[in-house]
C-alpha cells in the first residue's frame, strides 16, 4: 500500500513562528521532514521524500539535516516567546530528564557506553538531555541536546536549560529525579526565587541537628513507625514520615520519607524520600507535584513510538541533533493543535487522526477540481509516481 505525504495545512500552520530561520526552500524541506515523521509510517528522509508531493529528492531533506542549515537560537528564542505567550497567568513548571537511543556501528558520530537504569545494564548509543515546560493547559519539549564525551555535563545543561528559560518566562517550579539532586540546581533555583521539587538519593547526608551530620539510608531505616501518618494520594495508601533537615550545601527543605502500600503482596515498599524546598508544601503537594514527572517519561515513550525519535538511522552529528530538534518540534506542534482545537488525545490517537483526517480531505481537494485534465494530471502526479511504501 502506498503512503502519501498530503499538504497538512491545519497542522503546518503552528510551524510558522519557526519560518524565517530557514531559506524559503529550506522551510519547505523542513516543513515535509516534520509533516513526515508525524505520518509516514516509514520514517527515513528518503521514504519522507518520495511520500511527499513536492518534494524531488531526498538530497534536499538530507542537507538541511546534516549541514544544520538553520538558526537554531532564532527558533528557540521564538518558540519559548510563544510558550510564554500560552503560559501567562499559569503556574509554570520545567521539568527535566534524560533518554537513551540504542546506536551500534563505527561510523555513528558521538556514541559511546551508557547506563540504561530500566535495565541495569550498558548500551552504546546517544543520550539527549530533554526538558519540558508543563502548565495545567499543555506541555511543550524544549529541544533536546545531545550528551557526550565532547558536550557539556547534563548537570551544566540542566542549569543553562533554567537560564535559558528564566530569560523568556517566569519560572515557578523545577522537577526532576534524584540524579539531578545537585548543589548547584538547587542554589540557582533558591537564589531566583525557584522552587524544587524533586527525589533525593539515600547516599546523602542529612542534618537535623547542628553539626550533627548521617546518611539518608541509615536515617530511614531507623524512622519510628509512631513518626509515619496514613495518606490516600492518587488512590494509593502511603505513610509518609515528615521532616526538615538540611542537605549539604543547601538550606533547610521539606523532606518526606515516604513508603507506598503494595496491594498484590500486602507489604510496605521500600522508603521512598522527596524534597520540597518550600517547607510548607503538605506531603499531599509534594507527591502529587513530583508525579507529574510522568509527563516526561510520557513524552520519550511518544517521541520514540510515534515520531520516529529513535528510529532514524543518521550518521553525523550535525544530523543527529537536527533530528532530535525537529522530533520536538513535531511533538510540539501536535500539542499545539489540540490544544487550539480543544482535543483531548494522546500522542498516538492524534497522528493516527490527522493521517485519515488530512488524507480524506487531500483526496477530496483533487476530486474537486472541476477541470478533467487537471483532475487526472494531479492523481497521476501524486498516485502513479513512486512513492513510500507502508
Amino acid at each position: 500500500m502506498k503512503q502519501i505525504l498530503p499538504k497538512l495545512r491545519q497542522l503546518n500552520k503552528h510551524l510558522s513562528f519557526s519560518k524565517k530561520a530557514f531559506t524559503k526552500g529550506g522551510f519547505r524541506h523542513v516543513t515535509n521532514y516534520i509533516d513526515g515523521i508525524i505520518t509516514i509510517n516509514k520514517k527515513t528522509i528518503n521514504q519522507i521524500s518520495r511520500a511527499s508531493v513536492d518534494e524531488k529528492h531526498h538530497s534536499a531533506i538530507g542537507r538541511i539535516l546534516r549541514e544544520a542549515r538553520f538558526n537554531q537560537d532564532y527558533i528557540e528564542n521564538r518558540y519559548l516567546n510563544k510558550i510564554k505567550y500560552l503560559a501567562k497567568g499559569q503556574f509554570i513548571w520545567l521539568l527535566f530528564d534524560d533518554t537513551l537511543v540504542e546506536r551500534e556501528g563505527k561510523n555513528i558520530e558521538e556514541t559511546k557506553r551508557h547506563k540504561d537504569h530500566s535495565s541495569n545494564s550498558f548500551i552504546t548509543g546517544h543520550q539527549f538531555f530533554t526538558a519540558i515546560i508543563h502548565t495545567s493547559l499543555i506541555n511543550l519539549p524544549l529541544f533536546p541536546k545531545l550528551y557526550s564525551d565532547n558536550s557539556e555535563s547534563k548537570i551544566e545543561m540542566a542549569r543553562n536549560t533554567i537560564d535559558t528559560v528564566m530569560t523568556s518566562m517566569p519560572l515557578n517550579g523545577v522537577l526532576f529525579d534524584s540524579w539531578y539532586s545537585e548543589k548547584q540546581i538547587f542554589k540557582k533555583c533558591i537564589t531566583r526565587g525557584i522552587k524544587v521539587v524533586c527525589a533525593i538519593k539515600t547516599n546523602r547526608n542529612i542534618s537535623l541537628q547542628r553539626g550533627v551530620w548521617e546518611k539518608l539510608s541509615s536515617f530511614s531505616k531507623a524512622v519510628p513507625e509512631t513518626k509515619y501518618v496514613n495518606h490516600y494520594i492518587n488512590e494509593e495508601k502511603y505513610k509518609i514520615a515528615e521532616y526538615k533537615p538540611k542537605l549539604n550545601g543547601i538550606p533547610r527543605l521539606k523532606m518526606l520519607v515516604s513508603r507506598i502500600y503494595n496491594e498484590k503482596t500486602k507489604e510496605w515498599k521500600l522508603p521512598f524520600h522527596l524534597v520540597s524546598t518550600n517547607k510548607k508544601d503538605t506531603p499531599s503537594a509534594i507527591i502529587r507535584q513530583y508525579n507529574l514527572r510522568w509527563i516526561i517519561e510520557v513524552y520519550h515513550r511518544d517521541i520514540k513510538q510515534n515520531l520516529g525519535f529513535a528510529s532514524s538511522f543518521l550518521q553525523k552529528k550535525e544530523a543527529i541533533v537536527s533530528h532530535a530538534i525537529f522530533t520536538a518540534i513535531a511533538y510540539a506542534v501536535l500539542q499545539l493543535f489540540m490544544f487550539y482545537r480543544g482535543m483531548k488525545m494522546t500522542i498516538g490517537e492524534c497522528v493516527a487522526y490527522i493521517q485519515d483526517k488530512e488524507m480524506n480531505d487531500f483526496i477530496q481537494e483533487i476530486i474537486e477540481v472541476e477541470d478533467k485534465e487537471e483532475r487526472m494530471a494531479m492523481f497521476r502526479e501524486v498516485f502513479i509516481r513512486k512513492t513510500a511504501q507502508v
